[in-house]
């Protein structure tokens, strides 16, 4: 393949990775009442209906719950936008007009916008605990994409935590520049004491939460509903095996190359400090002159 050719395809790709994530999600009209939708936002989150006035404080008290009709006479426009900003969902899907209920956040290309985002969820909730989880496919299949879901604690009922999530997602797992996108945000997250856990799943089950139609919260548990730890995200910063691990190579390894020197590059820029070990560039360096060699 010559080089015009591969930059056209690279091309195909890219605006391939902008037209998944700016798809229109359908409006679909929901039969649900705005107070049933208000209590199920809770709810799923592990805020049983009676515990609401003692999660959230908009002066509500324990009779205004006890029904969907003696709430919907307390729901005012300031009630619904916080509930909506204490658990990370759109107005649009707490209205019942539409079926998207999380934003989601593109930051392929963007790494910087990614530590900016994370700060921002810092300083907005600096008492809050903060972890991730890396859901990468578990099939090798071109336009599979990864998935990274960060997880805030927004408070307590009794011991147990209540987590807001932030869906990050355009990841597509084998292409050499969202690989090294991915591996810089992983590094950022990590530099900040934000941990970032590796989990695989089917491709179908990240599809149906990547675009935030699937309501999050998980009673309780958490991103580790998922299931255990299956590998460890931070390695892609550390070691280029991991870092390479599943790229597609292209002809005469273009793909690898290609994401050696980007990880380098972004590396020089300092976003490829996970805070874990010093030596990685010299290892990445290393792997690149072997591949360069003739």
């Amino acid at each position: 393949m010559a080089f015009g050719e591969i930059n056209f395809a690279l091309s195909i790709l890219d605006r391939f990775l902008k037209w998944r994530t700016s798809r229109k999600t359908p409006t679909l009209p929901s039969p649900e009442t705005v107070s049933a939708r208000f209590i199920r936002l809770f709810e799923a989150h592990g805020v049983h209906r009676n515990q609401i006035p003692r999660f959230f404080d908009y002066g509500l008290i324990l009779k205004d719950v006890q029904s969907d009709e003696s709430l919907l006479a307390k729901l005012d426009e300031n009630m619904l936008t916080a509930a909506c900003t204490r658990f990370a969902v759109r107005r649009e899907w707490l209205d019942g007009a539409e079926s998207q209920a999380h934003p989601y956040h593109d930051f392929y290309k963007y790494p910087k916008e990614f530590l900016r985002f994370l700060d921002a969820l810092k300083v907005n909730n600096p008492e809050g605990h903060m972890e991730g989880v890396l859901i990468a496919p578990n099939e090798r299949v071109w336009d599979a994409g990864a998935l990274l879901i960060l997880q805030e604690t927004i408070g307590h009922i009794g011991d147990k935590p209540i987590f807001r999530h932030h869906l990050c997602n355009n990841w597509i797992f084998s292409y050499w520049k969202a690989r090294t996108y991915l591996t810089a945000c992983v590094a950022i997250a990590w530099k900040r004491k934000v941990y970032i856990h590796g989990i695989s799943q089917p491709k179908n089950t990240i599809d149906q939460l990547a675009y935030g139609e699937t309501l999050l919260g998980w009673q309780g548990e958490g991103i580790w509903e998922f299931g255990c730890v299956t590998w460890h995200p931070e390695d892609m910063a550390l070691q280029p095996d991991e870092f390479l691990n599943g790229i597609d190579p292209e002809k005469e390894n273009f793909s690898i190359k290609s994401c050696l020197k980007l990880w380098l590059d972004l590396e020089e820029e300092g976003l490829m400090d996970a805070g874990i070990r010093t030596d990685a560039k010299q290892l990445f360096q290393q792997e690149l002159t072997k591949y360069s060699s003739p």
